[in-house]
């Protein structure tokens, strides 16, 4: 009765030994593990036209094209800014290309600089 049990015993450690030797990764674009972790560059680029400038709220409006590094299609929506300094750069109507940090409570404009015509 004991060798059975051994043998049992030493062929269920051979079999699990690589799954905690070895332990893989999780690959971060998995289909549905959206949510659940920030699989985004820590700096994105974007370019796009300055729609509105609120230096009260320190928010900045682009309609930016699609940001394909993070799946964005194009589209015009609010973002902060990092620096108050940052709206004083540009004006509604310029073409500008942008940096942003994205993280889940919002974006925010780090860098943004006008676009050479």
């Amino acid at each position: 009765m004991k060798k059975p049990c051994i043998t049992l015993a030493i062929t269920a450690a051979l079999i699990t030994a690589p799954v905690f030797a070895n332990p893989q990764q999780m690959d971060p674009n998995m289909p549905g593990m959206a949510g659940m972790h920030e699989a985004t560059p820590a700096d994105v680029q974007g370019v796009g036209v300055v729609k509105a400038v609120d230096t009260a709220k320190g928010t900045l409006t682009l309609q930016h094209e699609a940001i394909a590094a993070i799946g964005w299609p194009a589209m015009t929506m609010p973002f902060k800014v990092a620096s108050p300094g940052l709206l004083t750069h540009v004006k509604v109507g310029d073409k500008v290309q942008f940096t942003f940090h994205q993280a889940s409570a919002g974006s925010t404009v780090t860098a943004i600089k006008v676009a050479k015509s």
